[in-house]
């Protein structure tokens, strides 16, 4: 989980709202977290990032920019996928990975994580590739070689939209944040089990909140390397943030 030094950097950057984030966030952490208490710590989430339009659309310093940039990498992997005719081998191709002698489908996994992140050094860096790691995983990690791993995909498409997976990263990516803002520095105030419910708390609640979602942005057929692209999922990101505003 989260780190004592990404805590301490963020709170070093004197964020708008950060007091109030932290006071609910810490108050929250118990065996038992009511409702209102999570919709109450989403919500100051989106205060503390600049508001959903702002940090929707790339515009907060904190959080938001390296979600952007992710999602539309992901976007590009599952394109080249379905755009090869569900051929794994074609599609890692194009993602940088033309040789799979000696890959395992973890080497895979991690591939695409360097690919849709490089370096991660800021926190929202960190959150978004965790995020990425934990939709990939979501999506490819059941599989044992490369042609279930082409089966298990092509499978994700019969049940799963573009749209939703993009959905699903971004619940990720906000559940992250919150991770790696806090979890280390509560640990030390509170206790480890508290500590993870609260958490698992956040998740469900993320999740939960987001299967309401209107689907509005198609995304097959896209290019994922143009300006189309960006705004699409900007207005993923600026969607899913409204929900908790």
């Amino acid at each position: 989980m989260g780190t004592s030094k990404s805590f301490s950097d963020t709170r070093k950057a004197m964020i708008p709202n950060w007091n109030n984030l932290s006071s609910i966030v810490t108050s929250s952490c118990s065996s038992s977290v009511s409702t209102d208490d999570k919709k109450k710590i989403l919500k100051n989430y989106v205060t503390t990032l600049g508001g959903a339009s702002k940090a929707g659309r790339g515009g907060s310093k904190i959080g938001g920019k390296s979600g952007i940039k992710n999602a539309i990498k992901i976007g590009a992997f599952l394109s080249a996928f379905s755009n090869s005719g569900n051929d794994i081998r074609e599609a890692l191709k194009e993602v940088g990975l033309p040789d799979l002698t000696g890959k395992s489908v973890s080497d895979i996994i991690n591939h695409l994580i360097e690919y849709c992140s490089g370096t991660a050094s800021t926190i929202d860096e960190v959150a978004a590739k965790e995020a990425t790691r934990q939709v990939l995983e979501d999506l490819i990690s059941e599989a044992n070689d490369f042609d279930e791993l082409e089966k298990v995909l092509a499978a994700r498409f019969d049940s799963e939209t573009y749209e939703d997976i993009i959905i699903r990263y971004f619940g990720y990516y906000i559940y992250e944040h919150l991770d790696k803002w806090f979890y280390e520095k509560l640990i030390k105030d509170k206790n480890q089990s508290d500590c993870n419910n609260l958490f698992k708390e956040i998740k469900d609640f993320i999740f939960e909140k987001m299967k309401g979602m209107q689907r509005r942005n198609n995304l097959q057929d896209l290019d994922w390397s143009s300006e189309n692209a960006d705004v699409l999922v900007k207005n993923i990101q600026q969607d899913i943030l409204t929900v908790f505003e």
